[in-house]
């Protein structure tokens, strides 16, 4: 029995020896193809169980993956990030155990439709390529939790998305995304949203959809509206909409309850509306850069509000009941026409918001009309935002 025992283990190192011996010469040759023949094969791979299971290529001047990578089924997670690839390998479709994939930065053209037989992948990070669009076949990769693809060429949000039933975060921003496939049914476990810096001029209301969104970014597009249906985003936390071409916000953003952080900055909003007031989880309310000349008085009823910005804006006066946002932190009304404060707005107190070591700003109000202040109010704001006084512009439109 014993020998029997002795014989079996011997097998299993054998076996596993002749495994490692063979995935070492399968990256020797693919750093050697490289010319990095001085690279030590283990300085740029992890093992276990007698397999290669990470292969480590970051920042090596690679320009080229051979097929034989595809023998080191082993591999879980592949990284190829800053290099000059000008394609992925046929032979990636090979491995088979394949879970994280990162080539970012590269000069990737195409995501080869082998890499969709990769099924067992849950990340893919593509950011800073030459990709304008995905595969048909991109439904193979069922297991796929997290997308990356900044800073591309795509030009359209393909409904092939849709059938990555198990994504959660999908990041697209950076791209030329002129449209967004409205055939769409639901991604259920989306978390993260991010279409940032393309050229959107519609989000279409089948994208309001998504049951756990927690966070949707739809900064610096071309947006005139938004649908009525975005009050169905139960679970949205993270609104970004700063520079677009808005006039105004759906009545339905009050649906929004679990809305903390609203950033509309840098559109054409004229008015806000008492809808605003109704998102009694908000903390970060940005609306600077637009052309409101009222701030809603209700806003007062905004008791976890920590930050207010509303620079930029064409504001005689802010809420005479302001005051009463005692947890506000951070207060922006640079830039604007007001000729008076509310006299209850000297209860704001904690005008000192600092995050890990950096300061926000806390008071600002340069480059308004201040120029008769009570004393009680001129010497509250000397606290929070030294030189205000000399800033001012008075007489005049």
């Amino acid at each position: 029995m014993l020998l029997r025992v002795g014989v079996g283990i011997g097998l299993m190192v054998a076996v596993a020896m002749a495994g490692i011996a063979e995935d070492s010469l399968a990256v020797r040759y693919i750093l050697d193809r490289n010319g990095l023949t001085e690279t030590p094969v283990f300085s740029v791979a992890d093992s276990s169980g007698g397999r290669i299971t990470g292969l480590f290529l970051t920042q090596k001047g690679i320009t080229e993956c051979p097929d034989t990578i595809g023998s080191l089924d082993g591999l879980t997670i592949l990284n190829l990030e800053n290099n000059a690839l000008p394609a992925l390998p046929v032979g990636i479709g090979r491995l088979e155990n394949l879970m994280v994939l990162k080539a970012s930065n590269n000069q990737l053209t195409a995501i080869p439709p082998e890499l969709m037989s990769c099924s067992l992948l849950t990340r893919l990070e593509l950011d800073r390529n030459r990709i304008a669009a995905l595969p048909a076949e991109i439904e193979g990769l069922g297991r796929l939790e997290f997308l990356s693809l900044r800073s591309n060429r795509l030009q359209v949000v393909d409904g092939a998305l849709t059938t990555l039933r198990s994504l959660r975060f999908l990041y697209i921003d950076h791209n030329e995304i002129s449209a967004i496939d409205e055939r769409f049914d639901t991604l259920p476990d989306l978390e993260v949203l991010s279409l940032n810096n393309n050229r959107l001029t519609h989000y279409p209301a089948s994208w309001c959809k998504l049951p756990k969104l927690r966070k949707l970014d739809l900064t610096s597009n071309k947006l005139l509206s938004l649908p009525d249906a975005i009050g169905d985003l139960h679970a949205l936390t993270d609104l970004y909409l700063s520079g677009n071409r808005l006039n105004g916000l759906p009545e339905t953003i009050a649906q929004l309850k679990s809305l903390q952080w609203l950033y509309v900055d840098n559109n054409r909003l004229e008015h806000l509306g008492d809808e605003v007031a109704a998102l009694t989880a908000l903390q970060w309310l940005s609306v600077a850069g637009n052309a409101l000349e009222v701030v809603p008085e209700a806003i007062v009823t905004l008791e976890h509000l920590t930050v207010l910005s509303v620079s930029y804006n064409k504001l005689r006066t802010l809420p005479e009941r302001i005051g009463e946002l005692t947890g506000l932190r951070v207060l922006r009304c640079n830039g604007n026409r007001l000729d008076s404060l509310p006299s209850s707005i000297v209860k704001l107190q904690q005008l000192d918001f600092k995050r890990g070591g950096e300061e926000y700003g806390t008071l600002q109000i340069m480059n308004n009309r201040l120029c008769s202040v009570p004393d009680k109010i001129a010497q509250w704001a000397d606290r929070f935002c030294p030189g205000w006084r000399e800033s001012q512009q008075c007489g005049g439109e």
